[in-house]
């Protein structure tokens, strides 16, 4: 099955590019880019949806690790966080790939704005059981085409990667250099991992990750042994997005124009795709602050003005929000509790929650209109969003997975369920800044 999906993507995504917008929207697109300062690129590159496997799922994985790197950055590492429960396996997850070259290859990764350490996983490479930690087929991993030989660059002596989730799934790997080239834009000697231990669940077509975030949460260490890695022997470094910028081989902005639909998902980098939007956004990326002083950027974390939901029988409206990371490689929206539990009790017929975190919903269920007001605009989450209609638990069932889950405090997540169908800007430059703009299109 695997094997028949990659080819089939190879066929179909091999190094395409998407089609423009018609010009009479381009110039409306431009003047809106303009307005904040970003330019139209043509360093853009579709993007494809692949349902993940069976088991805990990508949104489960991100949620943990985002935990583990909070806890890094506030000293915190010794108790795991309680009231957790594991996402139903039936319950299936979307997630986006595109083409990343690595030297001379290219590999299928996901783009990743929640995470900051690009890996591929290596021929060769130890595929471990999470929870018994024994040594398996590297077909329970289930990875894409695995990185051959050494590192393009260079490897860099006595420094290792070491990510590990806290439900139980863990990479570890050499770090080293390449040229990483994105759309048409390589960037020169990139830092990156090399994956030879991993306890992880692939997708049996990406390789590793495209990590997009920011330098706070960049996970190398000092030394080869990963079992004595701590606080003590973290070492940040720059990641893609910013050596794309100090490299001067294009700005540092990075953008998405994601869709359910294949031939409109867009990843941009530079500037933004040309495709049609309404006015944006802007909004500050907020620091964040450990408990020794040390103060950094460690999220895409945004403040929220507030939210506003209208079902068929419901209207309501949330303020005092806390901040939210944006997040490209989880699924769904993860909310306060509450907020989350109000919201699928708008759809028609209300959803049901399953756990924690998830809600299922009727698969033709009617959602409500739901407006996320940011930097003073409302961004409104398109309808086909807030149902995953892959999800569904069984043909025949009507029983989907709903975009809208409930996180937990310092992770409240806008994942693809927001992402879709606006333009979404990580601008990392000077300005630190994330714009956001409605699709026309």
């Amino acid at each position: 099955m695997a094997g028949f999906v990659l080819q089939a993507l190879v066929g179909s995504l091999a190094l395409r590019l998407g089609v423009a917008a018609p010009l009479d929207h381009l110039l409306e697109t431009h003047k809106h880019a303009a307005a904040v300062g970003l330019a139209v690129t043509d360093s853009y590159h579709t993007l494809s949806r692949i349902q993940r496997s069976p088991g805990l799922s990508r949104t489960y994985d991100v949620l943990q690790q985002i935990r583990r790197k909070h806890r890094i950055m506030m000293d915190e590492l010794d108790d795991d966080p309680e009231g957790v429960d594991h996402i139903r396996a039936e319950l299936n997850q979307v997630e986006y790939i595109m083409q990343v070259g690595i030297g001379e290859e290219s590999y299928y990764m996901i783009p990743d704005t929640g995470s900051s350490d690009t890996w591929v996983v290596q021929e060769g490479y130890k595929c471990l059981d999470p929870y018994y930690g024994m040594e398996v087929g590297q077909e329970v991993c289930d990875f894409g085409p695995l990185f051959q030989g050494d590192f393009p660059g260079g490897q860099i002596e006595d420094q290792n990667l070491n990510i590990s989730y806290l439900s139980g799934d863990y990479l570890n790997g050499n770090m080293g250099f390449a040229d990483i080239t994105v759309a048409n834009v390589t960037v020169p000697k990139q830092q990156f991992a090399l994956v030879d231990v991993a306890a992880f669940g692939g997708d049996g077509v990406s390789s590793g990750i495209l990590g997009l975030g920011l330098r706070g949460l960049t996970a190398g260490f000092t030394g080869d042994d990963p079992s004595q890695d701590n606080i003590d022997n973290l070492v940040n470094y720059s990641p893609l997005v910013e050596t794309m910028g100090t490299s001067k081989v294009a700005d540092a902005v990075l953008s998405f124009a994601m869709s359910r639909d294949e031939s409109r998902s867009y990843i941009a980098f530079g500037g933004v795709p040309p495709v049609p939007t309404g006015e944006y956004t802007t909004v500050p990326i907020q620091k964040g602050t450990t408990t020794s002083g040390t103060t950094d950027y460690f999220y895409y974390d945004i403040p929220i003005d507030s939210m506003h939901w209208n079902g068929t029988t419901i209207s309501q409206t949330a303020t005092n929000l806390p901040n939210m990371l944006v997040d490209s490689g989880t699924t769904i929206n993860l909310f306060p509790s509450n907020v989350a539990a109000a919201i699928n009790d708008a759809f028609d017929p209300p959803g049901s929650q399953e756990d924690s975190m998830v809600w299922s919903v009727a698969c033709d269920a009617v959602p409500p209109t739901l407006d996320i007001v940011i930097g003073g605009l409302p961004i409104r989450t398109h309808p086909s969003s807030m149902i995953l209609p892959e999800t569904e638990t069984a043909p025949g069932s009507n029983i989907c997975l709903s975009g809208i889950g409930a996180g937990q405090s310092g992770s409240y997540i806008l994942g693809d369920t927001f992402m879709q169908e606006i333009v979404a800007v990580f601008d990392v430059g000077e300005k630190m800044e994330l714009k956001f703009a409605q699709r026309t299109d």
